[in-house]
């Protein structure tokens, strides 16, 4: 490697660090505590185990229909470090954000073949995209991130044997199209990506006899053992019976807003974010009607890979999203390769044109633009989720303390923040985040939204527990926690305090369905608590 490729990459590593060093002491949030929970506590030896079952068990009320031994494992060798500790998981999800920023520069050399100003630029535009802050920051974010990095190193070992030959790296770009496929479901658009590559960018003839498919035949093959796996283990290939006219209309819309996140960042139009990246567009607009891509051989290979990763790779990158039931950025980190490959194209075409300054000022200027653009956009969306953090760390504190002072039989109601504890209960209130399972000294309710399970499983755990609380001879006491949103300051009241509390935790079971309990729980913990509870806040 020579030295400006070294310090290439130093830049690109660097930078995802700088990004998301912050979160590297943050707390679990959200799903990560049942991920947590099961997957520390499996024994060494289960990783062959999950090759052939579901990774996630029955935690969630049901058994998802994931084969993920690699994602499994790397939860393990965090646990290693400490099951309650979450340094070693951001570690591990820094790692993965860095290393497939360092692919992307790969992908640009010798797939896209740009010179290395604009890989590195592509590189590091995959690297502050705000649209990658939930894969990077969030520990269970890691199931995206590690698939694509997998997927992109199959990606470039198989394009550079293309171009040199070599059996060690086809024999690579099999293995870690293995990986990727045994990473999440999302990888079986591969082999569609080493054809269409090919075709578009290779350029080469398509003839169909053995010797043009044999290069294929082997990821074909994973492919399909994969898929037939699936049916075996769950009756589907690949979610094909959620594939309904209404699903595909929420797909576009998806696609869409995916497509507006990669490209605008966070904020949709308008705003710093929209201003620069139209400054950028038009910095390239300029260097077109400049000359930049007067030369016919460069302008055909530039506008070929355009198209492929600009187009066809953001494409296959969304398309798996077609059978999911809800949208998240970071069902979009893979696609978001292709967006920061076109700015290095377009960058990489201004950059060459030397007979002209203006061009080479515009290609930096629109660079510049971009990059403050997302880093701009970024930074409060990285403090947000170390703010998520501190809240929910704060609330397994507090639930711990107030749970442990109870008399044994208390009744908890606890009401922390959707956005820093959904589906975390019964999870959070149990080894390794606390030191003792709180569930077998206390009852722990909260509003369906914290709770581990769907909203039937969650309504018959409340009113069991309800009803549990009721039957006591001694009645225990009952005590309902509220978190401020924003501070995360600690508003809680027992009955003791306040003698209408019980009354109101037993009317709770007169609450007519799931809907109305849940409503009725919510108003509990976020209006009542917080309007009496004064005198007694912490």
């Amino acid at each position: 490697m020579t030295r400006p490729a070294t310090i290439a990459n130093g830049v690109v590593v660097a930078l995802a660090v700088i990004a998301y060093g912050s979160t590297a002491s943050d707390y679990f949030i959200q799903d990560d505590f049942g991920v947590v929970w099961l997957l520390s506590q499996k024994p060494a030896m289960y990783f062959p185990q999950w090759f052939v079952s579901a990774w996630m068990d029955n935690i969630w009320g049901y058994t998802p229909d994931e084969v993920r031994p690699f994602p499994a494992v790397s939860y393990q060798i965090a646990a290693l470090f400490g099951p309650g500790v979450p340094f070693a998981n951001h570690v591990i999800n820094i790692a993965f954000h860095a290393g497939t920023a360092l692919l992307v520069v790969q992908v640009a050399l010798h797939a896209a073949g740009l010179g290395l100003p604009a890989a590195t630029l592509a590189g590091i535009v995959f690297v502050l995209l705000p649209n990658q802050a939930e894969t990077a920051a969030w520990i269970t974010g890691r199931v995206d991130s590690m698939p694509a990095l997998f997927y992109v190193a199959s990606f470039v070992t198989y394009v550079r044997w293309q171009r040199s030959g070599g059996a060690r790296l086809y024999t690579w770009s099999v293995f870690w199209c293995f990986v990727a496929l045994l990473s999440k479901q999302t990888a079986i658009t591969l082999g569609p990506a080493f054809v269409l590559y090919d075709v578009m960018v290779a350029r080469r003839p398509v003839a169909f006899t053995w010797q043009w498919l044999r290069p294929y035949v082997p990821f074909t093959v994973l492919t399909a053992s994969y898929l037939g796996l699936r049916y075996v283990l769950f009756g589907e290939i690949a979610r094909e019976s959620s594939l309904t006219m209404e699903r595909t209309s929420f797909f576009l819309q998806n696609a869409a807003d995916h497509m507006m996140r990669i490209v605008m960042g966070a904020e949709a139009l308008g705003g710093i974010g929209g201003q620069a990246v139209a400054i950028a567009v038009a910095a390239f607009l300029l260097a077109w009607g400049t000359g930049a891509w007067r030369r016919g051989q460069e302008r055909s290979r530039h506008a070929w890979a355009a198209l492929y990763f600009g187009v066809v790779w953001m494409a296959l990158g969304i398309l798996p999203t077609i059978v999911t039931t809800y949208s998240s950025p970071r069902h979009a980190y893979l696609a978001s390769l292709g967006w920061a490959l076109t700015v290095g194209i377009a960058f990489d075409a201004m950059w060459r044109v030397r007979a002209k300054r203006v061009v080479s000022v515009a290609a930096c200027v629109g660079a510049a633009a971009l990059l403050f653009a997302y880093a701009v956009q970024l930074r409060p969306i990285v403090m947000d989720w170390n703010a998520r953090a501190v809240m929910s760390r704060k609330a397994v504190t507090d639930l711990e303390r107030i749970a442990t002072d109870a008399p044994a039989g208390t009744l908890i109601v606890a009401g922390v923040s959707p956005r820093a504890w959904t589906y975390a209960l019964p999870f959070a209130a149990t080894p390794p985040f606390a030191h003792s399972d709180l569930t077998q000294r206390v009852s722990v309710i909260s509003g369906s939204s914290l709770h581990c399970c769907g909203p039937d499983q969650w309504d018959a755990y409340t009113r069991e527990r309800l009803r549990s609380w009721l039957s006591r001879p001694r009645q225990p006491p009952v005590i309902a926690m509220h978190w401020n949103q924003r501070s995360g300051a600690l508003a809680y009241l027992s009955d003791t305090n306040d003698p209408s509390l019980r009354t109101l935790i037993e009317l709770l079971l007169q609450s007519g369905d799931s809907t109305a309990l849940d409503a009725n729980i919510l108003r509990l913990t976020n209006d009542f608590v917080p309007y009496h509870a004064k005198a007694v806040r912490e």
